[in-house]
């Protein structure tokens, strides 16, 4: 009996596997692909109509009507996803009232700008007459004193778009009056000993030493005015406002 022989059979082989380095590089280039698409869409989806500014909600400014409407010319057309805030600051920085601009986007059509702005403190009857802020800053000029605002008795010695000297500290005494009491201030002096002393309505002064630490001052005159103890005085004292003196 003759003895069978097999036929070999056919080696089984594996899918080969490509290298490491060149799987690596197939993964960086798809990745880099994918992110250029993606860049790509967003900057033309962040420019998109679909993402356009159309709705401008100004706050702080309901008082200034040419502010608003500068803010929402500048703010309308621009897009949710790239605000430019320096272009709204541009659009108002020839506004001397404007201290401060800021933006938030309100996704997908909705814009909402803060503006805050500077409010009359004091008048200067020089130069024409001049209205100042509380930081110094001249708002308007050429104009007669406003209804209720407190005359600055002091020399209006400026630098650029400011006052300086004696003009400032009384500016920023006014600058921290708080709104009940603003009203009940006729005007504010300087006095080379006493330093900023203000006039209230019945002719009691109110001597603040120095402007430094304004609204903690105006604070210890409201605190002696609404105690029921208190009748009436020439002065009180709040240089050291934790310890205001009437006399």
């Amino acid at each position: 009996m003759g003895v069978r022989v097999l036929s070999r059979l056919p080696a089984f082989r594996l899918p080969r596997m490509p290298r490491w380095h060149i799987l690596r590089r197939r993964v960086i280039a798809a990745a880099l692909i994918m992110a250029a698409l993606v860049a790509g869409y967003m900057l033309w989806f962040r420019d998109s109509s679909f993402v356009r500014v159309d709705d401008v909600n100004v706050v702080g400014a309901e008082h200034d009507a040419a502010v608003a409407a500068a803010l929402e010319s500048a703010a309308e057309g621009q897009s949710t996803l790239d605000v430019d805030v320096d272009a709204l600051r541009a659009a108002v920085a020839d506004e001397p009232s404007v201290a401060a601009v800021e933006a938030s986007a309100d996704f997908p059509h909705g814009m909402t700008v803060t503006v805050d702005l500077r409010r009359p403190a004091g008048y200067i009857d020089d130069d024409g007459g001049m209205v100042v802020a509380g930081d110094g800053t001249v708002l308007q000029t050429g104009v007669d004193r406003p209804d209720g605002l407190p005359t600055i008795d002091a020399a209006a010695a400026s630098s650029g778009d400011r006052v300086s000297g004696d003009a400032l500290g009384a500016a920023e005494v006014l600058g921290g009056a708080p709104a009940v009491l603003a009203p009940q201030v006729e005007s504010v002096a300087i006095d080379k000993k006493l330093g900023p002393v203000a006039t209230l309505n019945g002719g009691v002064e109110v001597r603040f030493g120095d402007s430094s630490r304004s609204d903690l001052k105006w604070k210890a005159v409201a605190a002696v005015l609404a105690d029921p103890s208190f009748t009436s005085a020439n002065y009180l004292d709040v240089s050291a406002p934790s310890r205001p003196v009437a006399g």
